[in-house]
């Protein structure tokens, strides 16, 4: 069987894959455009010294239900075609959930090339997004212009966190980002760099209207706009990669910005969380294109211990059982007791040769679940109706219903990092 383990940096054939992967059409030969940064870990498995396939792990704090916890970042999932239909991808995501379990990280993410084949590994959608397409035009807002724009380099990072932490705080699944992260991976792009700007509120306006020590102050940046310029045809575009803003006042100046661009760029397109807010910003939303776009894909690791590491609601007293499916990850097929009292605790309750069991348990099964809507409910993005109705959650009765839908409330859901 092939082996697991880490790739070297220095191990050109890596690059390989992934530039056959993703980038096909750009010949065999290496070059400076296939240099990345120096973030996450390189895994593969070898046949002797032969690499046969690869991926990419990212090591993340994320918000899940209203807690930090441990994500692991699975990307760069790459195989040549001549060692495919071996199942060779399938022992790497086995390796791959196994390291994350041993690091004691229970949750993993990842964006699809197709969602289909991650589904049949476990992975379930937790995010949907909009992405819109317009002209600069008609993003002219009735906004007085206040503040000042200010275009920020790397090293300014700092004056982005606040922002983010405001934005983010509406949305489950929010990274807690590094400075790493906002310096290779926010004010660096893959082939270009984008340009990013900040909304500074007015100092002067501040002071005029008797805003209290309370609230932010003139060298606080209040929002910030992520994006690049590209060709279009004939025509150039303005591509927004990231927005985030701390109030409404913030964005409407965010959108002000871009609409300054209406001399240089035909087009713009923006992503948002999924909403139509935009729609009733602008003058004109028939000028305004909106399309809702499924985004990434999330995972429990192990269910057990995931499950036993999450907060609930102060209401959420008491007990259920849940049987788990897990096409890839043998610990997390079975049944388990989920306890909600004064302590959580998790135990799983089956008979089975390589787990622990309570041989004197007696259980009735409230529900039964593949991991991939089970992912879903924890992640907020189904509720349990969503789960029963598009999931392939089975639940016994109304009384299992009302435990679990106390237990696993709907969430505002966005994973906004690309990796």
């Amino acid at each position: 069987m092939p082996e697991y383990r880490p790739v070297p940096a220095d191990e050109e054939e890596y690059r390989r894959l992934l530039r056959y992967a993703f980038r096909p059409e750009a010949g065999p030969e290496l070059d400076e455009d296939d240099d990345e940064p120096e973030l996450g870990d390189r895994r593969g498995l070898f046949e002797g010294d032969d690499l046969r396939c690869v991926c990419k792990h990212y090591w993340f704090t994320a918000r899940v239900r209203g807690d930090w916890h441990d994500v692991a970042g699975l990307s760069a999932v790459a195989s040549p075609p001549e060692n495919r239909r071996r199942g060779l991808v399938a022992q790497l995501l086995a390796e791959s959930l196994s390291e994350y379990r041993e690091n004691e990280v229970y949750f993993s993410a990842l964006w699809p090339f197709d969602y289909g084949f991650y589904r049949r590994y476990g992975w379930g959608t937790v995010t949907k997004y909009t992405k819109y397409e317009t002209t600069p035009d008609a993003l002219a807002l009735d906004t007085e212009p206040t503040g000042e724009f200010r275009r920020l380099e790397a090293d300014d990072w700092r004056l982005l966190e606040p922002v983010l932490d405001a934005h983010g705080e509406r949305y489950t699944l929010t990274i807690d980002r590094t400075e790493e992260w906002w310096r290779h991976r926010v004010f660096e792009g893959w082939q270009k760099d984008p340009y990013v700007y900040a909304w500074m509120r007015d100092g002067e306006e501040q002071r005029s209207s008797n805003v209290s020590d309370d609230e932010p102050r003139d060298d606080e940046a209040r929002g910030y706009v992520v994006y690049t310029i590209e060709e279009d045809g004939d025509d150039k575009r303005l591509r927004v990669w990231e927005l985030a803003y701390a109030d409404d006042d913030a964005y409407c100046h965010l959108l002000r910005f871009v609409q300054y661009h209406d001399s240089q760029v035909e087009r713009v397109r923006l992503y948002e969380p999924e909403n139509t807010d935009l729609l009733d910003v602008v003058d004109d939303p028939r000028k305004v294109e909106c399309e809702v776009r499924t985004g990434p894909m999330f995972r429990l690791v192990d269910v057990q211990r995931a499950l036993e590491s999450l907060s609930y609601p102060d209401d959420a007293r008491g007990r259920v059982v849940l049987q788990v499916s897990d096409p890839l990850a043998e610990w997390n097929e079975g049944t388990f007791e989920l306890v909600t009292d004064e302590v959580v605790r998790c135990d799983r309750i089956d008979a089975g040769d390589d787990f622990d069991a309570n041989p004197d348990a007696t259980f009735d099964i409230d529900a039964t679940t593949d991991v991939n809507t089970l992912s879903q409910l924890v992640a907020g993005y189904y509720s349990v109706e969503d789960g029963e109705r598009l999931g392939d959650l089975v639940v016994v009765d109304a009384d299992a219903r009302d435990r679990l839908a106390t237990l696993f409330p709907k969430r505002n859901v966005f994973l906004r990092e690309g990796f």
